[in-house]
């Protein structure tokens, strides 16, 4: 068994990297579990044995319980990987190889997702800068669905400055809209992974499902 921790305050660099990992799994062989899972349904997901001892993936995106990985099935091909969004001490989880994401210059994806939830056509603008940056638009798709979570649940760990944005951003969206986006949103990435999109045609709806009724 891998163990592999992901934190900082560079979360687009993290998320870009937690994606690149995720590429390697068979969609099939891979879970995530949120902030609200506890250590008990985690553990329970680890020492459950593949049927073809093909190789799983299991993520953890900032997890609350402290826990030891179960011992016993650490010759199973699987890997953990806990995600956080911000710095941890390393010293509460031993065993664990730690990738550290420190603050930097780099392109950020949350003023495209600051416009996508103000209803802004400067998302589209924003689409083309992350393009020239490399940012692929599944990783833009896995944090579209990160905004639209935060939307429906505030995060318990978000700073402060954090929650009081959220609380703005989600005076834009009845929860029925919210609902129709995430369902949108998940057609658009089933679509990419079945060839029946191409990803320029995708970047744009992606965009447009959020501002588009406001353009008319």
């Amino acid at each position: 068994m891998k163990l592999l921790v992901l934190h900082g305050p560079a979360i687009e660099a993290s998320r870009r990297k937690l994606g690149e990992l995720r590429k390697k799994f068979d969609p099939d062989n891979v879970v995530v579990f949120d902030a609200q899972a506890s250590s008990g349904q985690v553990i329970a997901n680890l020492m459950t044995v593949p049927m073809f001892s093909e190789e799983r993936l299991i993520i953890w995106e900032n997890p609350i319980d402290v826990f030891e990985p179960p011992t016993t099935n650490y010759q199973l091909p699987t890997t953990l990987i806990l995600w956080f969004d911000h710095i941890i001490d390393t010293k509460k989880w031993p065993g664990f190889e730690y990738l550290f994401f420190p603050e930097s210059k780099e392109i950020s994806v949350f003023p495209f997702l600051d416009y996508l939830a103000a209803h802004d056509k400067k998302a589209f603008l924003e689409v083309e800068k992350l393009k020239k940056a490399n940012f692929d638009v599944h990783y833009l798709i896995t944090m579209v669905f990160y905004l639209l979570r935060n939307l429906v649940v505030t995060p318990k760990t978000a700073p402060p400055f954090v929650k009081q944005k959220l609380a703005k951003q989600r005076s834009n969206f009845s929860k029925e809209r919210l609902i129709n986006l995430y369902r949108d949103i998940l057609e658009i990435e089933f679509k990419i992974k079945s060839g029946l999109l191409e990803k320029d045609q995708a970047e744009f709806l992606l965009v447009n499902k959020f501002i588009g009724s406001l353009m008319i």
